[in-house]
């Protein structure tokens, strides 16, 4: 069986990035300088996982503060809101507070915006290997205090996300659904725009509401229950809230290595939740490395 590893979400930051935005915020560092750290610490990203191999990445997300934020700051009609938990952790993110979908801002030029580190969005890399990020539009809704009609604002976060696509001229996506979902006939016309990853939680959900289309990938616990729903399956194997290191995402597929000629490995969560020293020995066991 082929292994594909995949590791997406916020990566930790280092210590020097995390001096320099406590700099930052005390007001001893303007924006173009923080940009600029921000922009070299996300080449030293790519460094370390190009060493080690992987086959997907997403971008680190160094300036997100949580993986709604830089979202909800580019979309007219979502404010942030107070501070809510994320799931069972420690971790707080600003709550988004919906009351309709407005016009797409600009995510890609550098400019300075309220509460969030100055944009870009993103810190792209052109390498097949680079993944987009975006959060899944269930779980942006779950995680939001709505308070238009959520069917609208559902289907206007579906074209924002569309109008993201061609503006970033995006090849790869993947999208994150933190939460468990159930209908993902929202992703249609994005599966046909570019090629999707989608991450899941739970125990699946309805992929039949897509029709003929297909995911590139499907990655979640049970690669058994949307294997033909997308091009290669994958399993969250490394696991994002241990630091104990070793083989956990071989051992983890083995169970499946009779059923599938290839497999997606991906981490089971953001590696923010580690810290940096642990995440980045963890980059090198996506394939059984330790």
């Amino acid at each position: 069986m082929e292994l594909i590893s995949l590791l997406y979400g916020i990566y930790p930051r280092s210590e020097t990035l995390r001096k320099t935005y406590g700099r930052w915020e005390r007001g001893q560092m303007d924006a173009n300088e923080i940009s600029n750290v921000i922009k070299d610490e996300s080449n030293a990203y790519y460094d370390l996982v190009k060493e080690a191999s992987l086959d997907y990445f997403t971008d680190p997300l160094f300036n997100w503060h949580d993986i709604l934020r830089p979202i909800a700051l580019s979309i007219e009609g979502i404010t942030l809101g107070p501070l809510a938990r994320y799931k069972a952790t420690n971790t707080f993110y600003r709550e988004p507070e919906i009351e309709h979908i407005g016009e797409l801002g600009d995510m890609s030029s550098f400019r300075v915006v309220e509460e969030n580190p100055p944009f870009p969005v993103y810190h792209e890399l052109d390498s097949q290997s680079y993944l987009h990020f975006l959060p899944g539009i269930n779980s942006f809704i779950k995680m939001s205090k709505v308070v238009g009609d959520v069917s609208e604002i559902r289907e206007g976060l579906k074209d924002r996300y569309l109008e993201i696509i061609e503006k970033l001229r995006i090849r790869k996506l993947l999208i994150y659904e933190p939460f468990e979902s159930k209908d993902f006939s929202i992703y249609g016309d994005i599966i046909e725009a570019t090629a999707t990853f989608l991450v899941t939680n739970g125990n699946g959900g309805d992929f039949s509401t897509i029709g003929s289309r297909r995911f590139f990938s499907i990655i979640g616990d049970n690669p058994y229950a949307y294997a033909k729903y997308c091009e290669v399956p994958g399993v969250k194997a490394v696991d994002a809230l241990s630091t104990k290191i070793g083989d956990e995402a071989v051992q983890r597929l083995k169970p499946f290595s009779s059923d599938f000629d290839r497999l997606i490995v991906s981490n089971t969560e953001s590696f923010d939740f580690l810290p940096r020293v642990i995440a980045d020995r963890k980059v090198f066991t996506f394939k059984g490395g330790a």
